[in-house]
């Protein structure tokens, strides 16, 4: 065999990989909404602590993301994503187990650690594979990621009817992980070795006001996308949908989102990224307004405005950061940092929607508060100009 033919069947090996490793990241999550009713019954959990189920995943990712350095320099690339991959099995197989409101929590924290884990090594373990493709890339395992929420949401219920069990259908995932794992492990897998870098050489983010623009900008992005995930399909359940046509519109709205995150980052291919996330932004934002005031006229197309403008947004602001700095390592620490602020906040969300559930009767309020939250990100979006990328950071290695 060529070297050049071998070279490709690495870089078709690690794409598969890449791919793999992003439908990974959020069966946890999605497949719980079409069953929250179901589930609700079953553990007594009123919506506001139901939320946590949602919440508690995206809130690890954010806090693991912050010593992002640390776990990096101690795992490496290739028993980092191995750990990642084994303790998310973990929290899956958990879900195995009668359900209740114990069972289900410890299955978020668990899980929620595992996918956190994936979640900071994955954007610097692809500017280290793929730095000439960096945009495509990300759109990609960012397509992965939503093509996972797709199949959590519409495949779970499916699961559900066929084993005549909640919990089997929430444990199957841990199958995904498993095989995704065994393919990591494998010796056709070449991972390069993460760059060690003394630890006075690497970028303390938390010291510059861009990082802390980024991560409040990463924020509001993914906050949008939080709060539909948590309780879209009990919206469309008040309304007499069945768990499956939920799950479905769920789905549909994962698949849109896969749409937007590999168009519109391969679209952007100056360093400006700033009108695509415009348009990515705008576009949820007329999403969120027809389930505030016509949710029952069209549905589809406002689930599907919704998940193009989030889908594009989250890999464009992924890249942008990365943009910043030309060091995979230490524009991987961006964006862990980025990642740990923005997740934090995000990951509140679905508490303010379900509390705003709670009080009102109804879920107008929230995703009218995500109409506001995009104007507030239209607005931040202005400050990202390509020139003021280099001077935001003076340590660039």
């Amino acid at each position: 065999m060529s070297n050049t033919h071998q070279g490709k069947t690495s870089v078709g090996f690690a794409i598969l990989l890449l791919i793999l490793l992003g439908l990974n990241l959020r069966p946890l999550l999605t497949s719980i909404g079409p069953l929250t009713q179901a589930l609700q019954a079953a553990t007594s959990m009123p919506y506001s602590s139901f939320s946590l189920l949602t919440t508690i995943p995206i809130m690890m990712i954010g806090v693991l993301a912050l010593f992002a350095g640390r776990m990096t320099r101690a795992l490496g690339y290739q028993r980092g994503i191995a750990t990642g991959l084994l303790v998310l099995i973990a929290g899956l197989v958990i879900r195995a187990w009668p359900a209740s409101a114990a069972i289900l929590v410890v299955s978020a924290v668990i899980g929620g650690f595992g996918i956190a884990l994936l979640h900071i090594i994955i954007p610097e373990l692809t500017k280290q594979q793929f730095r000439h493709r960096l945009g495509a890339m990300t759109g990609l395992w960012s397509a992965a990621l939503m093509g996972g929420a797709a199949l959590g949401a519409v495949v779970t219920p499916w699961l559900d009817a066929h084993f005549s069990s909640h919990s089997v259908a929430l444990a199957s995932w841990a199958l995904l992980a498993l095989i995704t794992l065994i393919l990591w492990l494998s010796p056709a897998n070449r991972v390069p070795k993460a760059d060690i870098l003394p630890r006075h050489e690497l970028l303390k983010a938390f010291k510059y006001p861009r990082s802390w623009l980024l991560g409040a900008y990463f924020a509001l992005v993914n906050a949008g996308y939080a709060g539909f995930i948590a309780w879209i399909a009990p919206f469309y359940g008040e309304f007499g949908w069945t768990t499956q046509q939920a799950g479905n519109l769920l789905a549909l709205f994962s698949l849109v989102q896969v749409m937007g995150a590999l168009i519109l980052p391969t679209l952007s291919r100056s360093m400006d990224r700033r009108p695509w996330l415009a348009l990515a932004v705008i576009t949820q934002m007329v999403g969120f307004a027809g389930l505030c005031w016509l949710p029952e006229q069209a549905p589809w197309l406002w689930s599907a405005l919704c998940g193009f403008g989030l889908g594009g947004a989250f890999p464009l602001c992924i890249v942008m950061a990365l943009d910043h700095i030309d060091d995979p390592v230490q524009s991987g620490r961006l964006v862990s940092f980025m990642q740990g602020i923005g997740f934090i906040f995000a990951s509140i969300m679905p508490l303010v929607t379900g509390a705003f559930r709670d009080i009102s009767g109804n879920y107008q309020l929230g995703w009218g508060f995500h109409i506001l939250v995009g104007v507030v990100i239209l607005l931040m979006t202005t400050r990202f100009r390509p020139s003021g990328y280099k001077a935001a950071f003076s340590v660039t290695r």
